[in-house]
């Protein structure tokens, strides 16, 4: 279009370095004028309140937030947002909702995943109430914090744990576990206060604000010479060859970014060692650079984790991994200090070996897990773990803090805080050739497989790009500039629709309809599914789902898939994989990070089954319901609770924690669509610690129906 190959690689380098920065003052900007100073109090679900705080809550989150988080200028940025922070905050976390209502005292620090959102939906109504952290408090990995929560000063909130709405933790006082108990156990020693001088911080906010500014340079570089080479071959003109070329571009890319991690990892960090380090000096800053960077790979090459491309890459970055080790999505890995040991299996957004933050001081130490030993999705071990041989942390569980018990060989834990399964529970058994040891023909023909899940998502994104540029571009010449933006979005919108109903497409033609199976880890069908998986969750979710989320798009969309989702019901995740096997019924509320989870992964086998879930059901944020559970008409689960394979929870009845156990009763409300069944007057149930250990939904597994044969 009349301009250089060289000028234009210019300035799309420029405006990609400036985007971030012009798009914040827009999310900003949006924020207090469309929503203004939130309040605390119950709106009417889809209300005219409830609709300004979705909208705002989208345009803020669809930045890139997490690219802050661990810097000063994360607290900065939700200070305008209306958040009262103060001095020297450390947040590892981008979990905020309702801004205006959190406020964190000096010299606290929130480590990563936790949340504070400051809302729910209840009842047809969006819950908003204030949360509340004093000075020099600590919230670990992964914790929640609910609406009406406050944390005096000096308190702290150990990982995997909640407080439940209305709780309050002492000046002082430890808690933990799901739901948070006081707890006297000690806790590890860190340096006094780090109380770093004016000139220090102010370098240290500089060198952030550069990086942060220049850091999506990188992903175009890495994919740059790819675009070089396709630029001749016009999407619209040509649209034959350069179909052709972009799964070569693909491809080139996952190669491409993969080894650009790795050489800046070398490069700017080189081998990280334990040791406690002050998070304004030089070390923490070069750290938490090659830290973003594997944080960003799990969004621009998540599909490669759980494959066999996975354990060469982290060799490459420093990890000592064994043979046959199945590696999912790991998050806020340090890999110099990261041993897996033969046939180990770490699932989906497990937390491995988090480095701990407390008091401006970072704290790094060895993670280490045993031969065939197993992390179940969204479980949590710390860092300075070391855990023994076959042994078992269970899904959303953490890792026993004592070494000694750690250790133990073959132990199975569950929970937050974490006990000890007097047995595990045996699944179907299939030979060693199909679990652990592979043979050479499998393993090549996976490897060939895979490489279409790893290269798929990334070329059905750089086609929606294309098209959406070549068309804006053609609009320019016809219509000018001002017409072709107005239309933009329409552009746009089509594309997304076509790109998420091709998802569908391939999930009918490639599986069909789901049914309960049984299946190895070695399967070919268990490989399609995977790829189907990787569809959803790394193309289709990104493009056009996650924005659908809490809106009555989602449901639609989930029911194209195969789910069945009654009327009214809400829901603000998109974690679903066997969707033909999902049943919610009509005014069923979903929260963030919820999954209903309709397989496990154990022993490399893979099972799935039905779930069900009633109507006026609430499942608030990052829980998780396992497969054959059936939640009954009004039942609820709080946030960071697993309810059980097979699990029955009456109705009218709340339920919480890792296991969820009963907590009260809930008065039966009356609705439009007539009377509500009575629950049995004589139910109190309560759930087992010992009932099994289960997993999330994972691209580390999924399996093949039945009636196809392998």
């Amino acid at each position: 279009h009349g301009h250089s190959l060289l000028t234009s690689t210019g300035w799309a380098i420029v405006s990609d370095a400036a985007a971030f920065p012009i798009l914040l003052l827009i999310a900003v900007a949006t924020k207090w004028l469309v929503l203004g100073r939130v309040r605390p109090g119950r709106y009417p679900l889809w209300g005219g309140y409830h609709l300004r705080f979705w909208f705002a809550q989208a345009v803020v989150g669809a930045l890139p937030f997490r690219r802050m988080t661990g810097t000063p200028l994360l607290p900065f940025v939700y200070r305008l947002l209306g958040a009262r922070i103060g001095k020297d905050v450390f947040l590892g976390t981008d979990r905020f909702g309702a801004y205006d209502l959190v406020s964190i005292g000096d010299g606290s620090s929130l480590n990563e995943l936790a949340s504070v959102n400051g809302y729910s939906i209840e009842d047809g109504e969006l819950v908003i109430g204030p949360i509340t952290i004093g000075r020099d408090c600590t919230v670990g990995t992964w914790s929640v914090l609910g609406e009406d929560c406050v944390m005096g000063d000096h308190a702290k909130l150990e990982d995997l744990s909640l407080l439940p709405r209305g709780t309050t933790v002492p000046p002082g006082e430890t808690w933990r576990g799901s739901p948070a108990r006081p707890t006297t156990d000690a806790r590890r020693t860190v340096p006094s206060p780090a109380n770093p001088g004016r000139t220090r911080k102010a370098l240290t906010v500089a060198a952030y604000a550069a990086l942060v500014t220049v850091y999506p340079v990188l992903f175009f570089l890495a994919i740059l010479p790819a675009l070089v080479l396709l630029a001749p071959t016009g999407l619209l003109q040509h649209p034959v060859p350069y179909l052709l070329g972009t799964p070569l571009v693909a491809g080139y890319f996952v190669a491409a970014f993969a080894a650009l991690v790795v050489l800046l990892k070398w490069a700017v960090l080189g081998r990280a060692r334990a040791g406690t380090y002050p998070v304004h000096g030089g070390f923490y800053i070069r750290h938490w650079f090659v830290d973003h960077l594997l944080k960003d790979s799990l969004e621009f090459l998540g599909q490669v984790y759980a494959t066999l491309y996975v354990r060469p890459w982290y060799r490459a970055l420093g990890a000592k991994i064994g043979r046959n080790v199945e590696l999912s999505t790991a998050a806020s890995v340090t890999p110099d200090l990261l041993e897996l040991r033969e046939g180990s299996t770490v699932a989906d957004e497990v937390s491995l070996g988090a480095p701990r933050v407390e008091g401006g001081w970072v704290t790094l130490a060895p993670t280490r897990l045993g031969r065939r030993a197993f992390i179940g999705n969204s479980g949590v071990v710390p860092a300075g773990t070391i855990l023994g041989d076959r042994s078992l942390v269970g899904v959303l569980s953490l890792a026993p803090p004592d070494p000694q018990e750690a250790g133990r060989e073959g132990a199975s834990w569950l929970g937050s805080p974490p006990i000890r399964l007097p047995r595990r529970q045996q699944g179907a058994s299939f030979p060693d050739a199909r679990t652990y040891s592979p043979s050479r023909r499998l393993v090549l023909a996976r490897g060939l497989f895979e490489l279409l899940r790893v290269t798929g998502p990334v070329a059905a994104l750089f086609l929606v790009a294309s098209f959406v540029t070549a068309v804006t571009l053609t609009l320019f010449q016809e219509v000018g500039v001002v017409a072709s933006l107005l239309l933009l979005p329409a552009i746009y919108a089509a594309a997304c629709l076509t790109a998420i109903g091709a998802v569908a497409l391939v999930k009918w033609t490639v599986i069909g309809r789901y049914k309960p199976f049984v299946r190895p880890l070695w399967s070919h069908l268990v490989w399609r599914l995977e790829f189907v998986n990787a569809m959803y969750e790394f193309f289709a979710a990104p493009i056009a789902l996650e924005a659908l989320a809490g809106t009555p798009f989602l449901p639609a969309y989930l029911r194209l898939l195969g789910a069945k989702i009654g009327r009214g019901a809400f829901i603000e995740t998109t974690g679903f994989l066997e969707w033909d096997l999902v049943e919610v019924g009509d005014r069923s509320v979903l929260m963030q990070d919820a999954v209903v989870q309709t397989h496990l992964f154990e022993d490399r086998v893979l099972k799935a089954s039905r779930l069900r879930i009633g109507n006026d059901c609430s499942i608030d944020d990052a829980s998780v319901i396992l497969y054959d559970s059936d939640l009954q008409d009004g039942s609820r689960v709080d946030a960071l609770s697993l309810v059980m394979k097979g699990e029955t929870i009456p109705a009218w009845t709340a339920w919480a924690g890792v296991p969820a156990a009963w907590q009260s009763p809930i008065p039966i409300r009356a609705k439009a669509s007539g009377p509500i069944a009575q629950p049995a007057a004589a139910e109190v149930p309560s759930a087992s610690p010992t009932r099994g250990r289960r997993e999330r939904h994972a691209r580390a597994g999924s399996g093949s129906t039945q009636g196809v044969d392998d």
